[in-house]
Protein backbone atom coordinates (compact mmCIF):
# COMPACT_ATOMS: atom_id res chain seq x y z
CA UNK A 1 0.00 0.00 0.00
CA UNK A 2 1.53 3.73 -1.09
CA UNK A 3 1.24 6.35 1.33
CA UNK A 4 2.84 9.83 1.22
CA UNK A 5 6.19 9.52 0.13
CA UNK A 6 9.05 8.67 2.95
CA UNK A 7 10.55 11.92 4.91
CA UNK A 8 13.89 11.08 3.48
CA UNK A 9 15.67 14.25 3.25
CA UNK A 10 13.95 16.33 6.35
CA UNK A 11 16.09 15.29 9.18
CA UNK A 12 19.24 15.04 7.29
CA UNK A 13 20.31 18.58 7.96
CA UNK A 14 20.72 17.84 11.65
CA UNK A 15 24.29 16.13 10.19
CA UNK A 16 25.31 20.06 11.03
CA UNK A 17 25.00 19.49 14.75
CA UNK A 18 27.66 15.98 14.44
CA UNK A 19 29.90 18.02 13.07
CA UNK A 20 33.13 17.83 15.99
CA UNK A 21 34.14 21.68 15.17
CA UNK A 22 34.66 24.15 17.95
CA UNK A 23 31.31 25.81 19.88
CA UNK A 24 30.68 28.84 18.08
CA UNK A 25 30.17 31.75 20.01
CA UNK A 26 26.46 32.37 20.93
CA UNK A 27 26.51 34.97 23.59
CA UNK A 28 27.53 38.17 24.51
CA UNK A 29 29.62 36.82 27.31
CA UNK A 30 30.98 33.97 25.03
CA UNK A 31 32.10 36.97 22.47
CA UNK A 32 33.86 38.52 25.62
CA UNK A 33 35.91 35.47 26.64
CA UNK A 34 37.12 35.10 23.03
CA UNK A 35 37.79 38.55 22.09
CA UNK A 36 40.07 38.43 25.28
CA UNK A 37 41.58 35.66 24.70
CA UNK A 38 42.63 37.47 20.78
CA UNK A 39 44.24 39.69 22.88
CA UNK A 40 45.96 37.55 25.05
CA UNK A 41 47.15 35.62 22.55
CA UNK A 42 48.38 38.81 20.07
CA UNK A 43 50.32 39.97 23.28
CA UNK A 44 52.10 36.38 23.36
CA UNK A 45 52.74 36.94 19.62
CA UNK A 46 54.61 40.15 20.01
CA UNK A 47 56.87 38.53 22.49
CA UNK A 48 56.96 34.89 20.59
CA UNK A 49 56.92 36.49 17.39
CA UNK A 50 58.37 32.82 15.33
CA UNK A 51 56.73 29.99 17.70
CA UNK A 52 53.85 28.38 15.58
CA UNK A 53 51.84 27.50 18.65
CA UNK A 54 51.26 31.43 19.28
CA UNK A 55 50.10 31.61 16.12
CA UNK A 56 47.69 28.55 15.78
CA UNK A 57 46.35 29.74 19.94
CA UNK A 58 45.33 33.13 18.25
CA UNK A 59 44.07 31.25 14.83
CA UNK A 60 41.46 29.33 17.63
CA UNK A 61 40.28 32.57 19.10
CA UNK A 62 39.43 33.95 15.82
CA UNK A 63 38.25 30.88 15.08
CA UNK A 64 35.76 30.85 17.89
CA UNK A 65 34.98 34.82 17.03
CA UNK A 66 33.76 33.22 13.76
CA UNK A 67 36.70 35.61 11.95
CA UNK A 68 37.46 32.46 9.60
CA UNK A 69 39.66 34.88 7.16
CA UNK A 70 41.84 35.95 10.57
CA UNK A 71 41.93 32.90 11.60
CA UNK A 72 42.76 31.27 8.10
CA UNK A 73 45.83 33.71 8.08
CA UNK A 74 47.28 32.58 11.80
CA UNK A 75 46.72 28.66 11.18
CA UNK A 76 48.57 29.59 8.15
CA UNK A 77 51.42 31.29 9.93
CA UNK A 78 51.83 28.60 12.11
CA UNK A 79 52.33 26.06 9.26
CA UNK A 80 54.99 28.16 7.74
CA UNK A 81 56.61 28.40 10.82
CA UNK A 82 56.26 24.45 11.36
CA UNK A 83 55.15 22.16 8.41
CA UNK A 84 54.63 19.49 9.96
CA UNK A 85 51.91 21.07 12.94
CA UNK A 86 49.25 18.75 11.99
CA UNK A 87 46.81 20.84 14.15
CA UNK A 88 46.99 23.50 12.37
CA UNK A 89 46.56 21.87 9.05
CA UNK A 90 43.08 20.11 10.85
CA UNK A 91 41.64 23.28 11.72
CA UNK A 92 42.90 25.07 8.31
CA UNK A 93 40.69 22.24 7.08
CA UNK A 94 37.62 23.11 9.37
CA UNK A 95 38.18 27.06 8.02
CA UNK A 96 37.67 25.69 4.67
CA UNK A 97 34.71 23.39 4.97
CA UNK A 98 33.54 26.30 6.79
CA UNK A 99 33.37 28.42 3.80
CA UNK A 100 32.35 25.44 1.67
CA UNK A 101 35.48 24.89 0.05
CA UNK A 102 35.54 21.18 0.47
CA UNK A 103 38.59 20.15 -1.99
CA UNK A 104 40.89 22.10 0.21
CA UNK A 105 39.48 20.96 3.59
CA UNK A 106 39.68 17.14 2.32
CA UNK A 107 43.27 18.37 1.26
CA UNK A 108 44.22 19.70 4.54
CA UNK A 109 42.60 17.17 6.49
CA UNK A 110 44.30 14.13 4.92
CA UNK A 111 47.52 15.79 5.41
CA UNK A 112 47.04 16.24 9.37
CA UNK A 113 46.03 12.08 8.89
CA UNK A 114 49.30 11.69 7.24
CA UNK A 115 50.56 13.33 10.06
CA UNK A 116 48.82 11.43 12.48
CA UNK A 117 47.04 8.46 11.99
CA UNK A 118 45.59 8.17 15.21
CA UNK A 119 43.74 11.47 15.17
CA UNK A 120 39.80 10.46 15.12
CA UNK A 121 38.31 13.99 14.84
CA UNK A 122 40.59 14.88 11.83
CA UNK A 123 38.86 11.29 10.27
CA UNK A 124 35.51 12.07 11.21
CA UNK A 125 35.53 15.58 9.22
CA UNK A 126 37.33 13.99 6.58
CA UNK A 127 34.35 11.69 5.97
CA UNK A 128 31.82 14.37 6.55
CA UNK A 129 33.97 16.66 3.74
CA UNK A 130 33.55 13.02 1.29
CA UNK A 131 30.37 13.22 2.36
CA UNK A 132 29.40 16.46 1.45
CA UNK A 133 31.21 16.22 -1.95
CA UNK A 134 29.40 13.17 -2.57
CA UNK A 135 32.59 11.08 -2.60
CA UNK A 136 30.59 8.36 -1.22
CA UNK A 137 32.99 5.64 -0.86
CA UNK A 138 35.70 7.32 0.10
CA UNK A 139 33.50 8.66 2.76
CA UNK A 140 32.74 5.01 3.81
CA UNK A 141 36.27 4.61 4.09
CA UNK A 142 37.20 6.79 6.21
CA UNK A 143 34.53 6.19 8.44
CA UNK A 144 35.16 2.44 8.82
CA UNK A 145 38.83 3.63 9.10
CA UNK A 146 37.31 6.28 12.61
CA UNK A 147 35.54 3.64 13.96
CA UNK A 148 38.54 0.92 13.88
CA UNK A 149 40.46 3.01 16.25
CA UNK A 150 37.56 4.67 18.02
CA UNK A 151 34.52 2.03 18.22
CA UNK A 152 32.49 4.27 20.36
CA UNK A 153 33.01 7.32 18.41
CA UNK A 154 30.07 9.40 19.20
CA UNK A 155 27.87 9.51 15.91
CA UNK A 156 30.23 7.70 13.96
CA UNK A 157 27.79 4.95 12.80
CA UNK A 158 25.26 7.48 12.61
CA UNK A 159 26.94 9.47 10.01
CA UNK A 160 28.04 6.20 7.83
CA UNK A 161 24.68 5.22 8.26
CA UNK A 162 23.70 8.29 6.45
CA UNK A 163 25.96 7.64 3.75
CA UNK A 164 24.57 4.42 2.74
CA UNK A 165 20.80 6.12 3.40
CA UNK A 166 21.53 8.73 0.74
CA UNK A 167 22.53 5.84 -1.69
CA UNK A 168 19.67 3.83 -0.85
CA UNK A 169 21.17 1.14 0.96
CA UNK A 170 18.79 0.56 3.44
CA UNK A 171 20.16 -2.86 4.83
CA UNK A 172 23.82 -1.29 5.67
CA UNK A 173 22.19 1.49 6.65
CA UNK A 174 19.63 0.33 9.57
CA UNK A 175 22.72 -1.64 10.30
CA UNK A 176 24.58 1.08 10.93
CA UNK A 177 22.09 3.03 13.19
CA UNK A 178 21.54 0.05 15.10
CA UNK A 179 25.47 -0.40 15.83
CA UNK A 180 24.99 3.36 16.94
CA UNK A 181 22.20 2.34 18.93
CA UNK A 182 24.55 -0.24 20.59
CA UNK A 183 27.47 2.08 21.91
CA UNK A 184 25.24 4.62 22.80
CA UNK A 185 21.76 3.88 23.74
CA UNK A 186 20.33 7.08 24.26
CA UNK A 187 21.01 8.53 21.16
CA UNK A 188 18.06 9.70 19.53
CA UNK A 189 19.15 10.56 16.08
CA UNK A 190 20.08 6.78 15.39
CA UNK A 191 16.39 6.66 16.02
CA UNK A 192 15.05 9.60 13.83
CA UNK A 193 17.16 7.77 11.15
CA UNK A 194 16.02 4.50 11.50
CA UNK A 195 12.67 5.74 11.49
CA UNK A 196 13.38 7.76 8.21
CA UNK A 197 15.01 4.21 6.92
CA UNK A 198 11.93 1.89 7.73
CA UNK A 199 9.32 4.24 6.10
CA UNK A 200 11.73 4.16 2.91
CA UNK A 201 11.43 0.37 2.74
CA UNK A 202 7.47 0.26 4.08
CA UNK A 203 8.06 -1.41 7.24
CA UNK A 204 5.88 0.80 8.64
CA UNK A 205 5.53 -0.76 12.36
CA UNK A 206 9.32 -0.08 12.78
CA UNK A 207 9.50 3.10 11.55
CA UNK A 208 6.90 3.91 13.66
CA UNK A 209 8.31 2.44 16.61
CA UNK A 210 11.31 4.37 16.38
CA UNK A 211 9.75 7.50 15.73
CA UNK A 212 8.16 7.46 18.73
CA UNK A 213 11.54 6.29 20.77
CA UNK A 214 12.85 9.57 19.18
CA UNK A 215 9.49 11.98 20.27
CA UNK A 216 9.84 10.17 23.62
CA UNK A 217 13.47 12.54 24.08
CA UNK A 218 12.03 15.77 25.26
CA UNK A 219 15.00 17.63 23.47
CA UNK A 220 14.59 16.17 19.94
CA UNK A 221 14.27 18.62 16.99
CA UNK A 222 11.49 19.18 15.06
CA UNK A 223 9.18 17.14 17.25
CA UNK A 224 6.49 18.98 15.48
CA UNK A 225 6.93 17.70 12.22
CA UNK A 226 8.16 14.30 13.09
CA UNK A 227 4.74 14.45 15.38
CA UNK A 228 3.28 15.16 12.20
CA UNK A 229 4.99 12.31 10.35
CA UNK A 230 3.93 9.36 13.12
CA UNK A 231 0.08 10.60 12.90
CA UNK A 232 0.49 10.29 8.83
CA UNK A 233 1.97 6.66 8.89
CA UNK A 234 -0.49 5.59 12.35
CA UNK A 235 -3.67 6.68 10.04
CA UNK A 236 -2.29 4.89 6.71
CA UNK A 237 -1.72 1.53 9.39
CA UNK A 238 -5.59 1.93 10.06
CA UNK A 239 -6.23 2.03 6.86
CA UNK A 240 -4.47 -0.86 5.68
CA UNK A 241 -6.06 -2.81 8.61
CA UNK A 242 -9.77 -1.56 8.01
CA UNK A 243 -9.07 -2.91 4.08
CA UNK A 244 -7.72 -5.68 5.32
CA UNK A 245 -10.56 -6.53 7.01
Amino acid sequence: MNTKKPTGEILDWLILFFIVIFLLAGTYRRNAVWKSEVELWKDCMRKSLHKERTHHNLGLAYHELKRLNDAQKEYEEALSLNPSYFLSLYNLGLVYYEKGLMDEAIDHYKRAVELNSNFPDCLYNLGLAYYKKGLHKDAVQTFEKLLEIKPDYENGYNTMGLVYKRLKKWGMAIRSFHEELRVHPDNIYAHLYLGESYEAIRDYPEALAHYRKALSHPGVLDAEKIGKVVLALEAAQRQKKGEEN
